[in-house]
């Protein structure tokens, strides 16, 4: 009697269609989860962009009305103006991507009311600067009101920010969570599918069902290209393409016949997209993933592709094919371009408006200086330091801009001499004594401390930390500076008591517009560039500064110079 198999091929065939139809269905799902969380992901960019839209806005509104208030020349206003005709429809924007949620609604709707006020106040400024003069605007300047406002306004966006990171974070996490399980479904399928394919029949059959295994993962390969908005490419180990999908076809312009069996040259690109392929080609048949922006010019247009390039490996692991799948970023780039070539012509402007104030604020200090050479009386005495202060401290200020923008434009420019670092910081502390005759600085220095550098430039360096050591320290602490000149490079640091500096500032410390909390007096404050100055000016002498703060050591900047 013929012994009755335990299974026969069409139950066989039966399971492993049952098990393939399981895989794809859990890939279509993973893929549709992935497209909804690309979606969340893409609103909450949205949010974020539109916040900072509206933040920018508002700067640019307070911009127009100091530059307004400083000078009195209504061309400073146009800022302003356009901020009015900008925030509403920015303000609009960001209440219909917040809509979705109940808590970011009444973030938002605090928004509202605060963003008036604040326009209100320089509203208010700029009409008491036109119809009554400087000193009423600066009186309304002085409550704070228009900071405190703008103050609660950021707080708010930032809420909104911070509760969008959190969507993000939540996303990102089931997005993981998916994606195990996803991997731990396929796995046990694959484990399903070998035990069928170890009860199946041997030889040939083992074979023949493994090439239709194949064929039809190539079919939902090809299903699943087809379908998308990327360009997909497979190319051979001759370089040339054996599969096209029908978004390529469309972009090039040409049909899938025209297109297969050509290599890049043969596809008439341009060559300087070619040579950039070929390059990425002979990385990934080294069995490297290599991911590029490629730029082109295609149909009459020029385009952008954000294209991954994957090395497709046979069952002895060996490369075998190479697959392209590319992005149009065309919109994204050219967003990304004007908002650059936005903030190089605003760096710009700031580079051009503090180098025409020099001149004027020259004229103010030889002539505040002219007359404190005559004999004048107590009361003309006292405005006319107190007008020579205000312009030295405006010619600081203008010097900090100028630095800054030559900083983000490119580098601080050194010119180097032969400079003795000791006598560089004795002379250093004696003017920072003679500004502040109440504080006690201790000057400490040993070894060599000859060096090629900019003697200016490390005196403002020295300046600026010297500064901002005594605006951050108990007035009844000194001040300590030292400056170690060994075999190696010398070490110049600068330390002082008083409260620590927090490791989220300490962080962004270095970054321009940062500043740390003082009980001291801010009226001799900076625009908070001194630090940033610092940063760069010692970077462009080739070396690097630190800083270590505790409650119980105090604050220390160290400046590492090498001597050439």
């Amino acid at each position: 009697m013929r012994r009755k198999l335990p299974l026969q091929p069409a139950g066989l065939a039966l399971v492993a269609s049952l098990l393939l139809a399981l895989l794809l269905w859990a890939s279509n799902r993973s893929w549709q989860s992935l497209i909804e969380a690309e979606s969340w992901v893409k609103h909450t960019h949205e949010i974020q962009l539109a916040t900072e839209r509206l933040q920018r806005i508002l700067v640019d509104a307070e911009t127009g009305q100091r530059g307004f208030l400083v000078t009195g020349n209504e061309s400073y206003l146009a800022p302003y103006h356009q901020a009015l005709e900008r925030y509403r429809p920015a303000l609009a924007d960001v209440r219909k991507l917040a809509a979705y949620s109940p808590a970011q609604q009444q973030r938002v709707e605090r928004l509202g009311p605060l963003v008036e006020a604040k326009l209100e106040e320089l509203a208010r400024t700029i009409h008491l600067r036109q119809q009554v003069g400087l000193e009423a605007a600066q009186a309304v300047v002085r409550t704070d009101l228009g900071k405190r406002t703008m103050d609660e306004v950021r707080d708010v966006l930032q809420e909104v920010n911070q509760e969008e990171q959190l969507l993000l974070e939540v996303l990102a996490t089931q997005a993981q969570h998916r994606g195990r399980q996803l991997r731990l479904f396929i796995l046990s399928t694959c484990v399903s599918l070998a035990l069928v394919g170890g009860a199946a029949w041997a030889g040939y059959r083992r074979q023949v069902l493994t090439e239709a295994a194949l064929r039809e993962s190539e079919e939902g390969f090809r299903r699943l290209t087809e379908n998308i908005p990327d360009l997909v490419w497979r190319f051979d180990l001759q370089r040339r393409a054996i599969y096209v999908n029908p978004a390529a076809c469309h972009a090039m312009g040409r049909g899938y016949d025209d297109l297969l069996g050509r290599t890049l040259r043969e596809l008439e690109l341009p060559s300087e997209v070619v040579a950039l392929c070929e390059s990425a080609f002979d990385r990934v048949f080294a069995g490297e993933g290599v991911e590029l922006v490629i730029p082109t010019y295609l149909q009459g247009a020029q385009r952008c592709f954000q294209t991954r390039f994957v090395p497709e490996r046979d069952v002895r692991g060996e490369v075998s094919s190479l697959l392209s799948i590319s992005r149009d970023v065309t919109e994204l780039t050219h967003q990304q371009e004007v908002e650059r070539q936005r903030a190089d012509f605003a760096q710009q402007i700031v580079g051009i408006v503090s180098h025409d104030l020099r001149t004027p604020l020259n004229a103010i200090l030889l002539s505040t200086t002219y007359l404190l050479r005559r004999e004048l009386d107590e009361k003309t005495t006292k405005a006319v330091v107190r007008i020579h202060s205000i312009a030295e401290r405006a010619t600081r200020m203008i010097r900090d801009l100028l630095d800054f923008t030559q900083a983000r434009l490119g580098s601080i420019p050194i010119e180097r001499r032969r400079v003795s670092l000791h006598a560089l910081a004795h002379q250093t502390v004696e003017e920072v004594r003679l500004a502040h005759p109440d504080r006690a600085v201790e000057l400490h220095f040993d070894g060599d401390g000859w060096g090629q550098w900019d003697g200016d430039r490390l005196a403002q360096v020295l300046t600026n930390l010297l500064c901002n050591a005594l605006a951050y320290s108990p007035p009844d602490t000194p001040v300590q500076v030292e400056v170690r000149g060994g075999s190696g490079d010398p070490v110049l640091s600068i330390h002082n008591m008083g409260e620590p500096i927090s490791p989220e500032l300490r962080s962004r410390l270095f970054e321009p517009m940062q500043r740390g909390f003082s009980s001291q007096d801010r009226s001799s404050r900076s625009i908070g560039l001194g630090l940033f100055i610092v940063k760069h000016v010692v970077m462009a002498h080739g070396g690097h500064v630190d800083v270590e703060s505790s409650k119980e050591e105090g604050t220390t900047f160290f400046v590492r110079l090498p001597r050439a």
